[in-house]
């Protein structure tokens, strides 16, 4: 039987190696946690009707805001990895409209996956992939 992944009830709080030293991407980052922040008050509070269609609003202005800002940014700085990094942006979209696709069919663990799937983004594109992109974008001024 595989283990339930639990959610920590403790927030996030910005720390220095969430630091890229860049201001776009660091803007991102604390906005990113901040859904993220918001989503585990949704999830901890256990109430009987969780509503987070407010997340999917401040995610879908996230991609606009903040990942097609991103994706100009690396456009404009010859990044070689821009292809594969819009790709992963779409991907995040497609994600987040299946999640609300499911959240209003009623699946139940939408609120879980959702969460899992945008702690994964913070750890796995935000801090590495975007590390490298700020790394490349950082040189090449």
């Amino acid at each position: 039987m595989l283990m339930k992944r639990s959610i920590s009830p403790d927030l996030y709080t910005w720390k220095k190696e969430y630091e890229l030293h860049n201001e776009l991407y660091d803007e991102q980052t604390r906005k990113f946690l901040d859904i993220i922040n918001r989503m585990k008050k949704i999830i901890a509070s256990d109430t009987v009707e969780k509503d987070i269609s407010g997340i999917f609003f401040q995610l879908t202005h996230y991609f606009e805001q903040y990942m097609l800002r991103e994706e100009i940014n690396m456009n404009e700085r010859n990044y070689e990895n821009i292809d594969r990094h819009k790709r992963a942006h779409r991907d995040f979209m497609d994600h987040i409209v299946a999640f609300r696709e499911d959240y209003e069919k009623g699946e139940e663990d939408t609120y879980e996956k959702m969460y899992f799937f945008l702690e994964d983004w913070f750890d796995n594109h935000m801090m590495v992939e975007d590390r490298k992109a700020v790394n490349h974008i950082s040189e090449s001024k």
